[in-house]
């Protein structure tokens, strides 16, 4: 008489208990798919950035930047080469490429798809940041272009003399639009990430 009581309440115990196991399992496996999804995302923006920097600590690197004090010429010859084969390469991710002094006067000489801009940047943090001289690349935080009035990100690396001594900054302006499109292009589950 009491068997059948003690067996039903059982069951539905164990269903319970059962039914709460899976649930968490899955609930967690679910974080988990959906934390390794973000993390990819994640790492494929960071790789796609990084190689954005690798070119302007390239730029730094190239004989006209290490003697842009004896011929500033040059650098600004090679910003026209250089923003027409990023255009070619990415286009729609660059708004200019510029250099500028390791002097703190805050000038820089960019080429734009309009052509030369000379431009006045002393006030502007990451400027500030730069001739502390403290970091020999970095990404700025968004900030608006004087270029074409944009939110960018600027990609900044110190171009050093022979001596490894700073004589100035090289830079390219990446619009904002651009890395979010890359967020966007990056797929999560079968319907994407947004």
């Amino acid at each position: 008489m009491y068997v059948l009581p003690i067996v039903i309440i059982g069951l539905v115990i164990m269903s319970g208990i059962i039914f709460k196991y899976v649930g968490s399992t899955f609930e967690d496996q679910l974080t988990r798919s959906s934390l390794n999804n973000a993390q990819e995302v994640s790492d494929g923006v960071s790789a796609w950035l990084e190689t954005r920097m690798l070119e302007t600590q390239n730029a730094a690197n190239i004989p006209s930047a290490k003697a842009l004090r004896e011929n500033p010429a040059g650098m600004n010859e090679n910003n026209k080469y250089r923003l027409a084969l990023m255009n070619k390469i990415y286009p729609g991710v660059y708004d200019s490429v510029s250099w500028g002094p390791f002097d703190g006067s805050g000038l820089l000489y960019g080429e734009t798809k309009s052509g030369f801009k000379e431009m006045h940047n002393a006030d502007k943090a990451w400027y500030k940041e730069t001739m502390t001289g403290a970091k020999d690349s970095f990404m700025s935080s968004p900030v608006i272009s004087q270029a074409t009035g944009k939110i960018i990100v600027n990609s900044i690396a110190l171009a050093k003399d022979n001596n490894g001594q700073n004589v100035g900054m090289v830079l390219a302006a990446i619009y904002v639009d651009a890395v979010m499109e890359k967020v966007s292009d990056f797929k999560l589950g079968e319907k994407g990430y947004s």
